[in-house]
């Protein structure tokens, strides 16, 4: 596709785009946009098309921008290609190298993956890695559901002024979800992850996998960054170098994927990924995901529950499993310090007030500190 000017607030192409492609079947959907396979009607080739609501998405323009910016400054065959930006009233159109591989968690879903397969997904996944961090750029938001054209490019581009050392943590939890089909701790909510993570020692590999697969995931899990290895020395590594094979080898997951759904399997466990699943409107492409499509928000008219014959609002389930098991554990490690205390029973108290005044306010108070700490993620 024709490159077009980059989106700015300043200024933006005057093209139609809606004269320049064709929109085929919906592949994802969140609470900001759309994206689309769609058809360059110029080339005829097959694209991505993400739409986002730039009213919708008013807090997040700064990093559409950002994303925009270092996905224009890239040039590698392990990069998703950007074609360019068109906006259309308050739409923004973002035009994307298409790739209907599928995620590595939806090729999951028929069935678990050797060695051989994950060693293959983590070195294409450690080439992008290296081509950013040899830009100065980091990926920021690797895991096994973002690389949707796995395993020749890496997806979904943030730049942060944080260190590579960040992404080779997050290499390392993919590689764990890559061999279990869940990341560590994912059976604990994901605030009290945040206060788990610093205090606890790293994640490891168990179970029955090879020697140096477990140091591959151990070197990527080293809590000092500093001793963490780079992408480039990863990809000597004895549990790449031995068990990596070509990427055609991997063709038989995306194979493999289509007979699982062909037997009419039921895609219900993609409703947690990034965007929600659109399988109903194309059986044939697995849904996508972008930093900038976020979850639906919940609808106000869901948020309304029967009690007593009297329509109410319902509490923030976070209350329950994340703020009260943190002050509790925060009163008992104060508890030789009655000021501290006290703060902390006040600061509990008025939460709980704002709670029974706004329902559900509790919930997007969490949403927003999970968010806040991913952009500043010293991990």
């Amino acid at each position: 596709a024709e490159q077009a000017p980059v989106f700015t607030q300043q200024g933006h192409t005057q093209l139609d785009p809606e004269e320049l492609f064709t929109k085929l079947d919906r592949i994802g959907k969140g609470s900001f946009g759309e994206v689309f396979k769609g058809i360059d009607n110029r080339t005829q080739s097959v694209v991505a098309i993400k739409t986002i609501d730039l009213e919708e998405a008013e807090d997040e323009i700064e990093d559409i921008q950002q994303e925009i910016t270092v996905l224009s400054q890239c040039d590698s065959p392990y990069i998703t290609k950007y074609y360019g930006s068109y906006l259309k009233g308050s739409k923004l159109w973002i035009i994307m190298e298409y790739l209907g591989g599928g995620s590595a968690l939806d090729l999951l879903r028929a069935g678990p993956f050797d060695e051989f397969q994950i060693a293959t997904m983590l070195k294409e996944i450690l080439k992008g890695l290296d081509y950013l961090h040899s830009e100065k750029k980091i990926h920021r938001d690797i895991k096994g559901a973002a690389g949707k054209g796995f395993p020749h490019r890496v997806l979904c581009l943030c730049i942060k002024t944080m260190t590579s050392a960040a992404d080779i943590w997050s290499l390392g939890i993919t590689a764990i979800e890559l061999a279990k089909g869940e990341p560590p701790n994912s059976d604990m909510h994901p605030m009290r992850v945040l206060f788990h993570i610093p205090k606890s020692p790293p994640p490891t590999l168990t179970g029955d996998f090879s020697k140096s697969f477990k140091e591959f995931t151990e070197a990527c899990l080293n809590k000092d960054p500093s001793f963490r290895p780079t992408a480039k020395e990863l990809l000597k590594h004895k549990f790449i170098v031995k068990h990596c094979k070509k990427t055609s080898y991997l063709s038989e997951l995306i194979d493999r994927y289509r007979r699982w759904k062909e037997e009419d399997h039921s895609d219900n466990s993609s409703d947690d990924s990034d965007s929600e699943s659109s399988n109903k409107e194309n059986n044939e492409s697995p849904e996508w995901s972008f930093t900038t499509v976020r979850k639906k928000k919940q609808d106000k008219s869901d948020s309304r529950t029967i009690l007593n014959g009297n329509d109410q609002m319902s509490k923030s389930a976070s209350l329950t499993t994340v703020i009260s098991p943190v002050f509790t554990e925060l009163k008992q490690q104060h508890k030789e310090h009655s000021e501290q205390r006290l703060a902390i029973e006040e600061l509990e108290r008025n939460i709980r007030i704002a709670e029974d005044i706004c329902p559900g306010i509790t919930d997007k108070m969490v949403t927003h500190i999970i968010a806040r700490y991913h952009k500043c993620n010293l991990f």
